[in-house]
């Protein structure tokens, strides 16, 4: 039988050798985008026949499982049937975050579902080498905003987060979210968990950079990290009040953390935000990474 247990931030040496074996280029299975969310979906893990599953609340407090991963997935599988049919679960089976290669694995142990595209949650992926040189029609209107950011502020800087200006970014993200007039318990969540990843780069095997304004005024910062040939932005955080703060903020960051490893650029997905999603549409993604909920499953 299954045994689940809470995801914690101490399970990231154990955790993280699955996450790597993922080749969807999904954020959700980063260490970033596993940690960050943890609490909010309640992730809690289980491992069996070699796999690592990820049960989670999702949409309405909704019960979910990752579809196995690392070992026999079938027998994975299998065993979530088990454990969904004993008394220890409660509500109908579903598989969140899968991706489109997890579908056929799906298909080949159940009769029958109903496949969700989850759209909101699509990843976009950017070519590295188009995000450096911005070339074309496609790229006008960022290299504008960042020309006007450079204009306007002429000795902005763009700095490695490290020990001593580590406490600064965290005042600019307090007042960050003071600020947004919109935000609610998710927001809250996501603010205290970048905040946790600042004081533990080293653990989340993460990096990041702030764009200065001015000699000491932040006007945006981001954290990022690496997964086979894809760079993953998980944060990228700026003061709308400084004009072109994000274009220059993602640009640079690219920039400064790509190498002759990286491929692709993930900044994740939109959340349904529509003005987020005309952004990150203007950036012209390769491809957007699909992700689906699998539901009213029939076995074979």
């Amino acid at each position: 039988m299954l045994e689940f247990k809470k995801l914690t931030l101490d399970t990231i040496p154990v955790i993280a050798p699955y996450l790597a074996l993922h080749p969807q280029r999904l954020c959700d299975w980063t260490i970033g985008g596993t940690y960050i969310w943890r609490d909010a979906f309640k992730y809690e893990y289980a491992f069996a026949a070699g796999n690592l599953i990820f049960r989670m609340r999702i949409f309405d407090d909704e019960c979910a499982f990752t579809v196995p991963l690392g070992g026999d997935q079938i027998e994975g599988m299998r065993l979530i049937d088990e454990f969904c049919a004993s008394c220890q679960h409660k509500g109908k089976l579903q598989y969140a975050i899968a991706g489109e290669a997890d579908l056929p694995v799906l298909q080949s142990h159940y009769a029958g579902m109903d496949i969700c595209e989850e759209r909101d949650y699509f990843d976009y992926l950017y070519e590295a080498k188009e995000l450096l040189e911005l070339k074309g029609k496609a790229h006008r209107s960022t290299r504008n905003n960042i020309s006007r950011f450079k204009r306007l502020f002429p000795h902005n800087s763009f700095r490695i987060i490290d020990e001593e200006i580590t406490p600064d970014l965290h005042v600019f993200l307090d007042r960050f979210v003071e600020n947004d007039t919109e935000a609610d318990d998710t927001t809250l969540e996501e603010a205290d968990k970048i905040h946790e990843v600042m004081d533990n780069m080293e653990l989340y095997r993460a990096f990041g950079a702030a764009l200065y304004a001015e000699d000491e005024v932040i006007a945006g910062f981001s954290l990022g990290e690496y997964d086979g040939d894809t760079l993953y932005v998980h944060v990228e955080k700026a003061n709308t009040n400084y004009r072109g703060a994000y274009q220059h903020l993602m640009t640079s960051f690219v920039r400064e953390f790509t190498n002759e490893n990286v491929t692709y650029v993930n900044r994740e997905d939109d959340a349904g935000d529509l003005g987020l999603r005309k952004s990150k549409l203007s950036y012209n993604p390769v491809w957007l990474v699909k992700k689906y909920t699998v539901k009213n499953l029939v076995a074979k």
